[in-house]
Parts: structure tokens; C-alpha cells; sequence
């Protein structure tokens, strides 16, 4: 079963699936034929729980959209073919942390948010693994805004990196997300600070040979272009590390061994 934001016109439902519709989820559902009906499911009270628990999924499934069309193309690259649905399934558990009725609790990222510190979206080239050089990251002097500071380090010693790599570029992406508040009148989920939403700062370094000489130190800073941030917000730092392979005057992304993480979200 999957949750899909795309109109069920605009689909075309693949053989043995069926397409419904509940109060709350923003999306249709795409489920396997067979066991109850999606009239069951939308009305008898033997399935609420499970209407509740797609209520939940369908936010926790919005905010990893967000999250994910919020990274540059290079950075999409790097994400494995599930990461959706692992994504989704730690998006999904920050309601479990707030007490009440399932299909009704909020989902507060700027509480629980701290939970999804480390995620990594290539599990088989993870980020920290990959990326041995000590460096810093710190809150700048407003919210929204994060510094981070590479001393000087020895690309050739300091990557586990591809055979065929020559060249790497450092990434960050700081991108703000809204908490989810249940509409008691409305029944539905909604966005506490939606105009927010998804609004993110960059950072990319050059193109950086992969040598065993030192590059220079490098100092950055990641911010959101806006004056004020509101509470109720979360921002996660995603930090990526991409290797190149430079051939016939191209640098060809090795994007299955690059790395990317959620670094820290504030």
C-alpha cells in the first residue's frame, strides 16, 4: 500500500491495485485488490485504527517529499531507490512521541525533529564512514543560519572513496519544515507554519581534486533567506560528499558511492 499526491485521473493503476480516497490524508491510496473494501475501510470501525495510522502516514509521506525536493540534483542522486519509504517510516514515528488518539496526534519535528539525526539516505556508502576529516558545525547568530568550518585536511588519506574517483565536492542543504497539527473541525492535517515550508539555504564547494597534498581550511555558512524564523519549525542539515570520476574533459558524478546524511536538525 502507498500513499500517491498525483490526482487518481492523471494515474494509471497498474492491474490487481485499487485506488481510494480517506478524510485527512492528502492523496490517494494504491492498494492490492482482495480482503476488505475500500468502502470497509472507509467506514467500518474494525478498520480505524488503520485509517488513523494512514492519516499519520500520509503527513510523515508529505514531509519526506518536501525534505527530498528540497535537495539540489546532484544530492537527489545519492538517495538509494527506498529511501522514500525509510524516510517516510522516521517521519512517521514523531507522532508516537506525543500522547493521544492515533490519526490525531501532532506531529511536532521542532520537539522530536533530533531523532533523524544521522539518517542516512546511501546506506552503502554512509556519509560519516566515508568522510574521516574532522571538522565543525555550529549555530550562527540567528535561527536559520549554521557555520561550518573544514581545517585544512589531505583529500588522498582522509575519503574511503572509489577507485576510479579524482575529484569530490562537499554539500549542505539547511531546509525548514513545518510541524503538523490535527484540525479537529476540519478532520484533516495541517501545516503550522505552511508558508515556511520547505524554504532551504545551500552550500557547494568547488570541484576539489583528489590529491595528497592539504587543501586550504574552508569556512561556510548556510543560511535561510529570511529575517524570522517562527517557532514550531525544524531545520535539518543534510550534508552530502560526492565523488567524480573526470574523463574526456567531463566530471561524471559516482553518485551510488557518494554519501549523504542528516547531519543535525535544530
Amino acid at each position: 500500500m502507498k500513499i500517491s499526491t498525483e490526482s487518481t485521473l492523471d494515474q494509471k493503476i497498474p492491474k490487481g491495485y485499487r485506488v481510494y480516497q480517506i478524510k485527512g490524508v492528502d492523496g490517494s491510496i494504491l492498494a492490492k485488490k482482495g480482503g476488505p473494501s475500500a468502502e470497509d475501510i472507509k467506514n467500518k470501525a474494525t478498520y480505524e485504527e488503520l485509517r488513523n495510522n494512514q492519516k499519520e502516514f500520509g503527513v510523515a509521506s508529505m514531509m519526506s517529499k518536501v525534505l527530498r525536493n528540497s535537495l539540489s540534483e546532484g544530492m537527489s542522486e545519492i538517495c538509494e531507490t527506498y529511501v522514500s519509504g525509510r524516510l517516510t517510516a522516521q517521519f512517521r514515528n514523531i507522532a508516537t512521541f506525543e500522547e493521544g488518539k492515533s490519526g490525531t496526534r501532532p506531529l511536532y519535528l521542532s520537539k522530536h525533529g533530533h531523532n533523524l539525526n544521522g539518517f542516512e539516505f546511501n546506506t552503502t556508502a554512509p556519509y560519516e564512514d566515508i568522510f574521516g576529516a574532522k571538522y565543525f558545525v555550529k549555530s550562527g547568530s540567528r535561527k536559520g543560519q549554521v557555520i561550518l568550518h573544514f581545517p585544512a585536511f589531505i583529500p588522498e588519506t582522509t575519503f574511503k572513496k572509489p577507485k576510479e574517483a579524482t575529484n569530490f565536492k562537499i554539500n549542505a542543504r539547511l531546509v525548514a519544515l513545518s510541524d503538523y497539527q490535527y484540525d479537529m473541525g476540519e478532520k484533516v492535517y495541517r501545516a503550522v507554519n505552511k508558508e515556511f515550508h520547505g524554504k532551504y539555504g545551500s552550500y557547494e564547494s568547488p570541484m576539489l581534486p583528489l590529491l595528497k597534498i592539504p587543501i586550504e581550511p574552508m569556512t561556510a555558512q548556510v543560511s535561510l533567506d529570511l529575517k524570522e524564523l517562527p517557532d514550531q519549525m525544524a531545520l535539518f542539515l543534510v550534508m552530502a560528499v560526492s565523488f567524480y570520476r573526470y574523463e574526456n574533459g567531463k566530471f561524471q558524478h559516482l553518485s551510488k558511492e557518494s554519501g549523504m546524511t542528516i547531519k543535525q536538525v535544530y
